[in-house]
């Protein structure tokens, strides 16, 4: 088991911390790329979760036809806002060099 540690966004850790959250998705860049079931996230260095599954896409489109919006953005936005946001958060090149990862999670009461 491993443990990485993962800052996000304020408005998204919240998301995290109520249970409205349940995946994060990333570029899949080589120092994640090994992250598996059973492994640990720390949060923004205080929040612990366990990986309960991961998936790899080309693309983040690839990744919000196939996921549920909901659950990587609680708020809901349309399709296009979504895209946006991960566009606005890397840059184009990373995602057709690494490729995306969805990584499901739960949290866990105790810590790591």
């Amino acid at each position: 088991m491993k443990v990485y540690k993962f800052r996000v966004r304020e408005e998204y850790f919240e998301y995290i911390r109520s249970g409205e959250k349940k995946a994060e998705v990333r570029v899949a860049y080589p120092q994640w790329r090994d992250i598996k079931p059973g492994d640990r996230i720390l949060f923004n260095s205080e929040l612990a979760a366990v990986v309960t599954e991961v998936k790899h896409y080309e693309t983040f489109r690839q990744v919000l036809q196939e996921e549920s919006i909901k659950k990587i953005f609680p708020d809901e936005p349309s399709f296009e806002r979504a895209l946006k946001r991960f566009h606005s958060m890397y840059a184009k090149w990373k995602e057709n060099r690494y490729g995306v990862m969805v990584i499901k999670f739960k949290l866990l009461g105790g810590g790591l």
